[in-house]
């Protein structure tokens, strides 16, 4: 599992997506940051809860419904313990979807229960609560860029050229971040 921490939301125009996405940076490795789509309303209040400090009026429209949601654990004496982000699979979209859960503990530390959330109330709730985003293994992997279908893809391409088995091995190892410079 890795802790990633809400970082902030901003405009991007890369890869051939031009929109809003909150950015979560990884506990133990600050320049490992994940990319979430969000849109410019949620982007707004994010934004603005991660640069606020003050205590949140319970009037405050959308803030305030966390803040009650916040209230009303800590009335029964229960808290938010962490957030969870995982994929499980789905039988309607026949493929892995992400599943974020809440996890609820006691006065005591002892997790009382799981409660399933949308994406935006476990970011909303990670900033107003200060706590970090533990994300699975299985869902980080799904994450990553396929290199194996790039690679197919590229050799698909160049399959009437000559290779040079060195040169391949070398951006391979330039493109995976396994070269190392030899200073």
């Amino acid at each position: 599992m890795n802790k990633f921490t809400v970082v902030k939301c901003l405009d991007v125009k890369e890869n051939g997506y031009n929109g809003t996405c909150v950015v979560l940076s990884c506990i133990s490795n600050p320049s490992f940051l994940l990319f979430f789509p969000v849109s410019k309303e949620n982007a707004k209040i994010i934004n603005f809860v991660l640069k606020d400090k003050a205590n949140y009026d319970i009037n405050t429209n959308i803030i305030g419904i966390y803040r009650t949601m916040i209230d009303s654990w800590e009335a029964g004496d229960r808290f938010l313990s962490g957030i969870i982000m995982d994929t499980v699979f789905s039988a309607d979209a026949k493929d892995d979807v992400i599943m974020i859960q809440f996890a609820l503990a006691d006065q005591d530390g002892i997790m009382d229960s799981l409660v399933y959330v949308n994406f935006l109330h476990a970011v909303l709730l990670s900033c107003l609560e200060k706590i970090d985003i533990i994300v699975s293994d299985k869902l980080l992997s799904k994450m990553m860029p396929d290199y194996e279908n790039e690679e197919r893809e590229s050799k698909s391409h160049t399959h009437d050229f000559p290779e040079d088995k060195k040169i391949v091995d070398i951006a391979k190892k330039i493109m995976s971040g396994k070269i190392k410079d030899k200073k």
